[in-house]
């Protein structure tokens, strides 16, 4: 499962310090763990997702630097952790886990869905600032 950015992205790819032993795997969100180092997301964290990961790796000291995307407006295609509907487009929903979407849920409100991937269960959006419950 995976988040990819698709367009706006070329100039956001940067090398940012994540936590310690931070098992990160390329597509997911990432966000600040308190200590200003980057750590996965996970579903109910109501914390905005500033990156997601572009390489796959396990951290092994705090601060090593790990290729990441910006979010600040890139579009990202999201697979979904069930089928999305078309009622889900326009919504904001929140994260199943650190590299997918859950369309149904909308507590958080962390990624906007601007549209499905027809016959997949992919959606295609951007993530939002200022999540509601942070």
């Amino acid at each position: 499962m995976a988040i990819k950015p698709i367009s706006n992205f070329q100039h956001q790819l940067v090398r940012v310090g994540c936590a310690t032993s931070t098992s990160i795997t390329k597509g997911d969100a990432m966000v600040d763990n308190g200590s200003g180092y980057l750590t996965t997301a996970s579903a109910g964290g109501n914390v905005d997702v500033r990156y997601v990961a572009m390489e796959t790796v396990t951290t092994t000291s705090n601060g090593q630097e790990v290729l990441m995307c910006r979010t600040d407006g890139v579009t990202f295609e999201a697979d979904t952790d069930a089928a999305w509907a078309q009622t889900d487009v326009g919504t904001e929903a929140d994260l199943a886990a650190a590299g997918t979407i859950d369309p149904d849920a909308s507590t958080d409100d962390i990624f906007y869905i601007e549209r499905g991937v027809p016959g997949q269960t992919k959606v295609i959006g951007h993530f939002t600032r200022g999540v509601p419950n942070s």
